[in-house]
């Protein structure tokens, strides 16, 4: 299938969900036990789901161009991310190798990176090519004092390694053959990220966190002022690929196409926006315009963190990129700090109380459902086979 032929299916199923007031359902209701937010639970999910698992670091255009490098910190481990001169991406423990400081911050070019306590000096490919006082380490071996490198892999505009040595990446693997042509044929290995990536600190289990990213049940009513009057609530399309996923919920502006036909419909992306979310913990928001990177990570049973970063498609007229611009912060500040991850605290003292034997995702939910059994199979496995 083809891009066009694949947004027009989605298109047809939005609108026929629209038109009679109906959405993707699940097979059943799923009742999960309060126990999976607990402490225990923690310790295996962050050893099994992010340290043994591949997991998307950042986007291509996080790394414009040869010379460029990135810094991003997931579940306690400081990355950076380098493009060599030759192009190729690498992966390192932002750590130097003398004393463990890191060696740098943020994002930008350079032909080499420096660390600030005592300037040991690296290339792009990881290797240590200046020692000050070098004479004070006869007898070491500078080959060896490269920085600590981990398994990564570029490829379908996505930037996927591990937290911790390991068998190399393949990306067609990681997101299998129909989810990796899917996300090629959109065509974002360019789009740059707009500003610096935030944190949100959010006072709830990761797991209840990634919950309000993948279900719009609640727009009617958590969002009632806000997105709702901008996409239809209770309307979203599911489809699975492997541990993956995919949603698409319907703007109110498709309303326009109901009745027309379909020669007539045009550019039908404007009247929706895709979902991905990637095992285990990446929410990937994607429109024509651009794109929200959300990384939903454990900081601790109660707590978890959000790197949010927002990318652009190159090209974009002066007035797109505007309207862009002027909603991220309404985006970002009031409906997901403001609405989503309020609720998301609000969520956890009541599965802490131990008076809640489970919590309920109805048929209506089926992204979650899906999600939650990818966790429960991950652990499981683990637990039998050993890590992945």
């Amino acid at each position: 299938m083809d891009r066009e032929a694949l947004e027009r299916q989605i298109a047809r199923r939005l609108l026929d969900h629209v038109e009679n007031r109906t959405t993707d359902l699940a097979d059943d209701v799923m009742e999960l036990s309060t126990d999976v937010y607990s402490d225990a639970h923690q310790a295996k999910e962050i050893e099994v789901l992010f340290r043994d698992r591949p997991l998307v670091l950042c986007l291509s255009g996080a790394l414009p161009g040869p010379g460029t490098f990135r810094t991003v910190d997931l579940c306690g481990t400081p990355l950076l991310l380098t493009r060599d001169a030759g192009g190729r991406v690498h992966a390192f423990a932002n750590a130097c190798r003398h004393r463990g400081v890191r060696v740098a911050d943020g994002a930008g070019e350079a032909k080499r990176l420096t660390c600030p306590f005592h300037a040991w000096t690296y290339e792009l490919t990881g290797d240590l090519v200046r020692v000050p006082v070098d004479d004070a380490f006869a007898g070491m071996c500078k080959e060896d004092k490269g920085l600590v490198e981990l398994p990564v892999a570029e490829g379908r505009g996505l930037v996927v390694g591990r937290l911790r040595p390991g068998p190399p990446v393949d990306i067609d693997d990681h997101l299998g053959p129909d989810l990796a042509d899917e996300l090629g044929m959109l065509d974002f290995e360019d789009w740059k990220p707009h500003g610096e990536p935030h944190v949100h600190r959010v006072g709830a289990n990761w797991k209840v966190t990634l919950d309000t990213f993948r279900e719009n049940y609640h727009f009617n009513y958590l969002h009632r002022r806000t997105l709702a009057s901008y996409a239809h609530g209770g309307v979203l399309t599911f489809d699975a690929f492997g541990p993956h996923l995919r949603n698409c919920s319907a703007l109110r502006s498709i309303d326009e196409l109901l009745g027309r036909p379909e020669d007539e419909w045009g550019d039908v992306t404007r009247h929706f926006s895709y979902q991905y979310q990637l095992f285990p913990n990446t929410s990937l928001t994607f429109d024509s315009r651009h794109i929200e990177l959300w990384q939903i990570l454990p900081v601790d049973a109660r707590t978890s963190e959000v790197v949010h970063t927002a990318y652009l498609r190159p090209g974009l007229s002066e007035e797109e990129r505007a309207k862009v611009v002027e909603m991220a912060p309404w985006i970002c500040d009031t409906v997901v700090d403001g609405e989503d991850f309020w609720v998301a605290g609000r969520t956890e003292p009541g599965v802490r109380t131990g008076l809640l034997g489970t919590v309920v995702f109805g048929r209506n939910e089926p992204a979650p459902q899906h999600l939650h059994r990818g966790f429960a199979d991950a652990l499981a496995a683990a637990a039998e086979h050993g890590p992945a």
